[in-house]
């Protein structure tokens, strides 16, 4: 999974190194194969037999370079110049590697036969595979190949995929329809479309997906958090296209995880629906990555940090120390909580305190090395370290206010175990008043279950053993059974009373959602890293039922409140899954195993590094940083993203999808692209 292969370049640059790389500025290549990184070992006979087939069968002359480092400049810079010492033909190409940063990127000639998006299909699909297992050999003769055709993969999914997108809308109105028929026959005619990716397994297929909507959920997040620097620098004029693109990429970002929350559910799809269904997700991924692109190159020049570094770096400074000041007090916030309340109530923001210490560690180091980096006239290498710092100064702010959030909702939690227990027990006696009036509706159990949870809430709150109470705890185990009895019991209310009785509860049920929502949007947001596909699909599926709650709330109080305790639902199973993740994430760092892949997991640790969360550079917890998904490197090249990893392929963070390549600085508008493996 190319989260884990990023996070291995990042710790290998910073734990198997015990000085800066050998830098490697642009020069004349002087053969096809040249290796200066020393990466080619026993196999480059066959690289050159490769690149020599290309050229007699195609025309072709791919021109493979592997350097240690791109020496601080932008890749998109690095290969430019190297391009034009090497005096480049028509049909040539130049596809460099720096290895230790992890990076690479392509540049063919203006004349070259192979469009850009054709080249960057062959890489993704067969060359990145390849860098990500180190296999540098074979990355070179997989490029060879699917310039050549022998990939399979190039153009045609480009066709491929405009039969998905045109495919795709159609098929989700009707599939709640063809749900609720499931058990009719058949139709006698059925008009089969093509599969666009007849070839890949559905595993395969699955994995793509699920890769596509983390990139895309990183890419969301990573432009977000630019958006909001940028809107503090120029003014929300300044940045309203820029945020009406991104507005339109996370609505098709939660159609994407509408489709994966559909595949998840209790009912099973045939596997033609399935892949139908996967497909669907890709259009949508690659339409909202493709949209945000598009406004890439212009919001970094609205930004312009090359050039306004020393402004930002300046206003970045002091909001650091008055996060450092407020440290203190949240600290003091959490210690009462901890003294107050079970371990449980306070599991998701235990160790927020360390984690905002390694984050505010983390952004002085970057603003000090940026910094540095000024000083010495290399304004490009300074970009990625303030994308990291403010990163960082955004997540520590969120994890202590999510102490805060926590406080105010444990104090709030056993006024409303009063309120949702009043209300149980009013429940509770009309159930009861129709089943002695001969009502068999199946109201029995719901009656004995919220007697029970009655029971529990009271024991809970005040447990005999001097245990400390979990008034959330209580109050979702209270209101679990509150909702099935009003279930049943509105089966047997008239519709006047149905609307009444919702109303009634609709308020509480909208906070109770908002509160869960907000607690799991904290955690995934600031542990990102080891956070898979479910836990960020039950987040969005939680968002947009409480959406039309909302908008219903009006109208139609019965769906209104139906939706709003879907919502709460969903945003307690994205928190106990997110938390499962990291908690698997931590053994396995701590242990040197590997987690991630398939789309289980977040960005993942790759095998043979751990030693738990200490280490780093400049005595930073890495661990904390690769946990919080901003992976940290060294030198002018980050292998980290600086609001994120926006998607796998990114140089440096910034507005953006996960396709955009290199962009802080060169190029001259050259065709090419690259990205980090």
């Amino acid at each position: 999974m190319r989260r884990s292969s990023v996070v291995l370049g990042v710790l290998a640059l910073v734990l198997l190194t015990g000085g800066p790389a050998l830098a490697e500025e642009p020069f004349r290549v002087p053969e096809q194969v040249t290796d200066e990184a020393d990466v080619l070992v026993g196999n480059t006979a066959a690289v050159e037999d490769a690149v020599e087939e290309l050229q007699a069968d195609e025309g072709i002359q791919l021109w493979v370079v592997y350097v240690d480092t791109f020496d601080g400049i932008a890749p998109t810079e690095w290969t430019a110049e190297t391009f034009e010492l090497s005096g480049f033909g028509d049909n040539d190409v130049l596809f460099a590697v720096a290895v230790e940063d992890r990076a690479y990127q392509f540049l063919p000639s203006e004349g070259f036969p192979l469009s850009d998006a054709e080249i960057e299909d062959v890489i993704a699909s067969d060359v990145e595979p390849e860098l990500s297992a180190g296999d540098f050999d074979g990355a070179a003769i997989a490029l060879a190949d699917g310039l050549g055709g022998g990939s399979g993969g190039g153009g045609a999914l480009l066709v491929v995929g405009a039969i998905a997108v045109v495919g795709g809308g159609a098929y989700l109105v009707s599939r709640a329809r063809r749900k609720r028929k499931a058990n009719e026959p058949p139709p006698v005619v059925r008009l089969e479309k093509p599969d666009p990716y007849a070839g890949t397994t559905t595993a395969e297929l699955q994995a793509r997906a699920n890769t596509a909507l983390l990139e895309l959920d990183e890419a969301v997040k990573t432009s977000q958090l630019d958006l909001d620097f940028a809107t503090l620098q120029y003014g929300e004029e300044a940045v309203a296209g820029f945020g009406t693109a991104l507005a339109q990429s996370r609505d098709e970002l939660s159609r994407a995880f509408t489709i994966r929350q559909q595949l998840d559910d209790e009912i099973p799809e045939d596997e033609p629906t399935t892949r139908q269904m996967l497909g669907e997700m890709l259009s949508l991924t690659d339409a909202a990555d493709k949209r945000l692109d598009a406004q890439a190159e212009a919001f970094d020049g609205l930004r312009d940090l090359e050039h306004t570094a020393p402004e930002v770096l300046d206003e970045l400074t002091p909001r650091i120390a008055e996060l450092r000041a407020r440290i203190p007090q949240e600290e003091q916030r959490l210690a009462g909580l901890e003294q107050r309340y079970a371990e449980t109530a306070t599991a998701t923001v235990r160790d927020n305190i360390d984690q905002v210490g390694a984050r505010l560690d983390a952004a002085e180091l970057e603003v000090r090395e940026a910094r540095e980096a000024l000083a010495a006239e290399r304004p490009g290498a300074a970009v990625g370290g303030i994308r990291a710092a403010e990163d960082a100064v955004a997540q520590s702010i969120t994890l202590m206010d999510a102490i805060a959030r926590l406080a105010a909702d444990l104090d709030a939690a056993a006024g409303r175990v009063a309120e949702v227990r009043t209300e149980t027990e009013k429940d509770i006696a009309e159930a009861k008043a129709l089943v002695a009036g001969g009502d068999r509706s199946g109201l029995g159990p719901q009656i004995a279950r919220a007697e029970a949870a009655l029971a529990a809430a009271d024991a809970a709150l005040a447990p005999a053993d001097g245990a400390l109470p979990d008034p959330l705890a209580v109050l979702r185990q209270l209101e679990e059974a509150d909702i099935a009895l009003e279930q049943t019991l509105s089966v047997a209310r008239d519709a006047q009373t149905r609307v009444r009785r919702a109303g009634e509860l609709l308020e509480q049920a909208l906070v109770s959602a908002r509160s869960t929502i907000a607690a799991a949007g904290d955690f995934i947001t600031t542990r990102r890293g080891a956070v898979g596909p479910e836990a960020r699909t039950r987040l969005a599926e939680a968002e947009r039922h409480l959406q039309v709650a909302v908008d219903q709330s009006r109208d139609d109080p019965v769906t209104a409140l139906r939706e709003a305790q879907q919502a709460g639902s969903m945003a307690q199973a994205a928190l106990s899954l997110a938390q499962s993740d990291v908690s698997r994430w931590s053994s396995d760092w701590g242990s040197g195993g590997g987690y991630g892949g398939g789309g289980g997991g977040g960005y993942g640790t790759p095998p043979g590094f751990g030693g738990g969360y200490g280490g780093g550079r400049g005595g930073v917890d890495l661990g904390s940083l690769v946990l919080g998904g901003i992976l940290f490197g060294g030198g002018g090249n980050r292998g980290y993203s600086g609001g994120g990893f926006g998607g796998g392929r990114r140089s440096s963070g910034s507005f953006g999808g996960s396709r955009s390549r290199g962009r802080s600085g060169g190029g001259g508008g050259r065709r090419g692209g690259g990205g980090r493996f």
